[in-house]
């Protein structure tokens, strides 16, 4: 854009944004929507652009096909897998193991019981949490049309 151009559509979006500010909303999503309409048609691929891009995506489809899998590569991963498998089923648990994991988790259980909460435990931890809330500010915060700022409500 040569640089007047550049002043010129300074002094326009100036002139725009002052005209903006006089309408109504109506007006106001109109004049929004013929400003959009003309960003995107600016964005709008041309016929150089359409080959770079198609380059572009030709040359990721040759990497793609570069990385598929040989006879061997799938011969070497089944293998890995097996391998795998074979130490999954190593791992499983036995009856012995099982008896041992209830036993623990019954043991846990006992100790979760004992932190229930009582009835008047609940009731101070209500209290304390309502103090807690009630002692808070809390701040509103409202946007001031004269200043053109957002602004602390007391």
């Amino acid at each position: 854009m040569k640089t007047t151009e550049k002043q010129a559509s300074k002094r326009l979006f100036k002139k725009l944004s002052a005209l903006r500010a006089t309408l109504s909303n109506e007006e106001r999503a109109i004049l929004d929507n013929l400003i959009v309409v003309e960003e995107v048609t600016a964005h709008k691929m041309t016929g150089k652009a359409v080959g770079k891009a198609v380059g572009k995506a030709n040359t990721k489809a040759t990497e793609v096909a570069a990385h598929k899998m040989t006879g061997k590569a799938v011969g070497k991963a089944v293998g890995k897998a097996n391998n795998k498998a074979t130490e999954v089923a190593a791992h499983k648990m036995t009856g012995k193991a099982v008896g041992k994991a209830v036993g623990k988790a019954n043991n846990k259980a006992t100790e979760v019981a004992a932190h229930k909460m009582t009835g008047k435990a609940v009731g101070k931890a209500v209290g304390k949490a309502t103090n807690k809330a009630t002692s808070k500010t809390t701040f509103r915060i409202a946007f001031d049309p004269n200043s053109e700022e957002y602004k602390i409500q007391e």
